[in-house]
Order: C-alpha cells, then sequence, then structure tokens
C-alpha cells in the first residue's frame, strides 16, 4: 500500500499481557492510538519496539535501520508496496511466536521524522488471519482470541454485524454511498479515510460536504494538494453510518482489487469492533466502558 497515502507512525507502550484464567485463549494487549495508528509493543530478533497493526499490510514489514540480524529471505509475491524480502529469526507479540519468518524490510526514515519516534515495523495479516481481533479504541486495549471462542458476544450482543471479502490480504467491504455501491478496504493502519478521486464527480451532492483543498507527501516527499471532504449517507447492509472526513485521492494501485476507498481508523475508531477473520465478518458494539474480563 503506497506510504504517501497511508502514513504509518509508530509509539511503545508495554507488553500485551494474559487477560486472567477464565479464558486461557485471551489476549489483552494494551495500545496507544497515535494520529489515527494503533501502536503496540512486540519483540523481533531479541529487541522489543514500536510497531503498528495494519490490517493493510499482508506481513510483517520490517525497518532494517532499526532491526539487527536480518536475513535475505526468498522472492515474494508482488504486494501494492515494495519492500526487499528478509528473514527474520524470532518474533513475538501477544503470545504469538514466529522463528525464522517472511518479513519484507522497507526504510522508514521519513515516518520518523513524521512521529519523532524510533519505528521497528508493521504487524500484518500474516499475523493476525487466524484470530478474532476486537479493537477497544475508547479504552485503547486489543482483545485477541481464537474465532470459535463467543464469550465476548455472549456478554455483551453486538449491534450489528457485515460481512467481507478477502482480496489480496485486504478485508473489504461492500457499502453504499449516497446510494451508489463501493468497495471499502479495512486499513487499521491508515491516518486518513480515502476516496477514489474518480469518485468525487460520481457521488451525489447530497453525499458529499463543501472540499477543500488538503496537503499531502506525495512521491519524494513533494507537496501535493488533495480534495477532502465530510461524506454522508455511508451504509453497510443498510445500515446507516456516522458521516466521516475523507481525501479524494489517486488510488490506481488498488485498481487490480477492485477497491473505491480504505477505511482508516478515524472511520473506524468511532466503534468498538472486531475483525473476525475466520468467519470473515466485522462485529459492531458501541462504546462503554472497558470489558470486566475477570468475569469472563
Amino acid at each position: 500500500m503506497r506510504w504517501t497515502a497511508v502514513v504509518l507512525v509508530l509509539l511503545l507502550l508495554g507488553n500485551a499481557v494474559p487477560a486472567g484464567t477464565q479464558s486461557s485463549d485471551l489476549v489483552k494487549i494494551p495500545f496507544e492510538l497515535v494520529n489515527g495508528l494503533v501502536v503496540v509493543s512486540a519483540s523481533i530478533n531479541g529487541d522489543t519496539g514500536n510497531f503498528v497493526l495494519d490490517t493493510g499490510s499482508p506481513v510483517v514489514v520490517v525497518n532494517p535501520n532499526n532491526v539487527l540480524g536480518l536475513e535475505p529471505g526468498k522472492t515474494q509475491q508482488a504486494y501494492a508496496f515494495r519492500g526487499k524480502p528478509v528473514k527474520v529469526k524470532h518474533f513475538s507479540w501477544a503470545g504469538i511466536e514466529r522463528e525464522s519468518m517472511d518479513a519484507l524490510a522497507m526504510d522508514m526514515t521519513h515516518l520518523e521524522n513524521a512521529s519523532h519516534r524510533k519505528i521497528h515495523g508493521v504487524i500484518g495479516y500474516e499475523v493476525l488471519s487466524k484470530y478474532e481481533l476486537m479493537f477497544d479504541c475508547r479504552n485503547q486495549v486489543l482483545l485477541l482470541y481464537e474465532p470459535h471462542d463467543s464469550w465476548i458476544h455472549k456478554q455483551e450482543a453486538p449491534l450489528f454485524n457485515f460481512r467481507f471479502q478477502m482480496r489480496g490480504q485486504l478485508p473489504v467491504i461492500k457499502a453504499r454511498i449516497g446510494g451508489k455501491k463501493v468497495h471499502l478496504g479495512l486499513d487499521t493502519g491508515g491516518t486518513t479515510n480515502l476516496l477514489s478521486e474518480k469518485l468525487l464527480e460520481k457521488l451525489p451532492a447530497s453525499a458529499v460536504g463543501k472540499t477543500e483543498e488538503e496537503k499531502i507527501l506525495g512521491v519524494g516527499n513533494l507537496p501535493e494538494y488533495k480534495k477532502s471532504a465530510m461524506v454522508r449517507h455511508i451504509e453497510v447492509d443498510d445500515k446507516p453510518l456516522h458521516a466521516s472526513r475523507f481525501l479524494f485521492t489517486d488510488l490506481s494501485h488498488l485498481d487490480e482489487l477492485h477497491i473505491e476507498g480504505l477505511l482508516a481508523m478515524p472511520f473506524l475508531s468511532q466503534f468498538r469492533f472486531s475483525i473476525n477473520y475466520k468467519t470473515k465478518r466485522v462485529y459492531i458494539w458501541s462504546h462503554g466502558e472497558e470489558i470486566s474480563y475477570r468475569t469472563i
């Protein structure tokens, strides 16, 4: 995914800890929402550092400037962004252990300059794909558990849920904006909600607020100006969702996946939500007090 479109900023916040003995498969992970990014701590090659949780990334991506002990990896399949294949000796996060793991290495100096923090990498689909992952953004904790565990749904039933498809390694939902069908990727590594600039003239005027010029960093970190606006009348399975600001930009790198936009954390964090990769469903709850994990 093009880094200039989806900026990643990372910050360290403690280790993942077990949530109690009542649910042995449950892991409670503290995080911090930094500029719309879910930031966690993980260990790589014996060193603990800052990682962002990114459902838009197919694999673990590492910063070779901060991660030692990387070895040359095998050529990997083509992704929407480019990186050098490497082999990671050991990776550990939330009780998930990987030995001799394939990853991509990319320079992240521009991200460190933007965040003023040391960055180790990004955690993507390859690590998350076997679990259901709940994002409790108000209380800044993640819950990671086996997909067959339904305890969280029994304790508090979701308001609703909807199906997604995997396109590449990206969860994609079918939605409508002002009645127009669109396909939107779920991108927890994005700082900004994005829509294809081709849509701007196709969406009904009632769905798009007043547009403003917004400066972003383009190729070679050169400034570019793109239009942004509040977008209303967003529906998934006939359920209305909150209006949110979107940036209209070039998403041609996603054309092969037939995706017209990306829902980033500024949109997703309006809810307590979970992504279940096995059932291919997103579950939505309203915000509330942190769940009493000891009673589970």
